[in-house]
């Protein structure tokens, strides 16, 4: 849909994911010993697993030109995307990330920004455990030291794995989260996983912080991995 836009094909577009639970789905992802029976605690050093959830995100994208000749102050700007995939395992991640660390710095070069410019990532943060410490790896390879410094949050969380839908739902929360300069929280961290020890995984109930760059990343089966920069909106 951006790319539509940029290549003068639209003006505006509408991106949107949705899923919904269903028995097959959840007996599948209980087969594969993937489901927490707890709940979804990203990041947490007793994580085992994810919570399945159901629900739509939407996104309406714009030409900026066209939002400012209609008066309309975008939520946030969509600065950079890319995907990268791995081709590695049906279910499980590359152990290095490499489809995922693709992704990021693809998303990153999209946008013509350095890695420094990210104030806030949303994570993937699917809960399982080599899924997160995949990610906290790729995280690593892009933000280096500085990563300590950057606010990390999973709201899967709080919605669970929404599948087909969470690409979309987390674009949006990280949408709102510029534009509100608010980080979501992630919510269940007791105890952090000790190997993840730098990151500040904002624990429950999140906090104010002035945003002007951000990441979301989604990864999912099959190796297929991407991430959006997203920067707050502009006053037209």
């Amino acid at each position: 849909a951006a790319d539509a836009i940029r290549r003068g094909r639209a003006r505006v577009a509408v991106a949107l994911g949705t899923d919904g639970l269903c028995r097959l789905t959840y007996a599948g992802f209980d087969a594969l010993q993937a489901l927490d029976p707890e709940a979804c605690r990203p990041f947490d050093a007793g994580r085992r697993g994810l919570s399945l959830g159901e629900g739509a995100g939407a996104l309406v994208l714009e030409d900026v030109a066209h939002a400012r000749a209609r008066g309309v102050r975008p939520r946030a700007l969509l600065l950079g995307h890319a995907t990268g995939t791995d081709a590695h395992h049906v279910t499980a991640p590359h152990p290095e990330g490499v489809g995922a660390l693709v992704a990021f710095r693809g998303a990153l070069a999209a946008a013509g920004l350095p890695p420094e410019a990210i104030d806030y990532v949303n994570a993937h943060g699917s809960g399982t455990r080599q899924n997160d410490a995949v990610e906290v790896a790729v995280l690593r390879a892009v933000l280096g030291s500085r990563l300590a410094r950057v606010p990390v949050s999973s709201t899967k969380s709080q919605l669970g794995h929404t599948l087909g839908a969470a690409g979309a739902l987390e674009a949006v929360v990280t949408v709102l989260a510029l534009d509100a300069g608010i980080l979501p929280p992630t919510v269940g961290l007791r105890r952090p996983d000790p190997s993840f020890g730098e990151l500040d995984l904002v624990p429950t109930p999140g906090r104010r912080l002035p945003l002007a760059v951000a990441a979301s990343s989604s990864y999912g089966f099959g190796g297929h991995n991407v991430t959006l920069v997203l920067g707050r909106g502009e006053v037209p």
